[in-house]
């Protein structure tokens, strides 16, 4: 069965009536392999829509890059980009629902002031909107204690 949103892109649709119909003429291979025709009996049908009528598209999603990555480099790496994912939704949780000094903000980011927290706060949100799960991983960096590195120009 075939969803007719999956054919037709009705994201900006609204509410209209919809005429559809189907195929008539059908084709069938016989036991003998000749091919005939099946005609279907077939009423047209309208139908009133009072809402959107959409389907969601699976979007594309760019995947990870890794350069000089082993499969068990690559693997952890995936693992821990979930782990960042993760701590930096709760990082940006925590910021957003306490708006008052705790113990936790004062240790990381001294004294609290409302201008102070709003920073954090947009910081923590910025990281938060990352797709870690996308990066581009370079696994060929000899340099010890080396953990990371930024590009000067991007």
């Amino acid at each position: 069965m075939h969803l007719v949103g999956n054919a037709y892109d009705f994201t900006a649709s609204g509410p209209t009536s919809y005429n559809i119909y189907t195929r008539k003429a059908f084709y069938i291979v016989n036991p003998d392999s000749t091919i005939s025709t099946l005609l279907a009996n077939v009423d047209s049908h309208a139908a009133k829509i009072s809402g959107k009528l959409a389907v969601a598209r699976r979007a594309l999603v760019k995947r990870a890059t890794y350069d000089g990555c082993t499969p068990s480099e690559q693997s952890l790496l995936v693992s821990a980009a979930k782990a960042a994912q993760n701590y930096a939704a709760g990082a940006f949780s925590y910021a957003s629902s306490h708006t008052s000094p705790t113990p936790r903000y004062t240790t990381w980011f001294g004294a609290y002031t409302p201008p102070q927290h709003s920073t954090v706060v947009s910081h923590f949100s910025n990281i938060n909107a990352n797709d870690f799960s996308s990066y581009r991983f370079n696994c060929s960096c000899t340099e010890s204690d080396v953990y990371a590195f930024v590009n000067p120009n991007e």
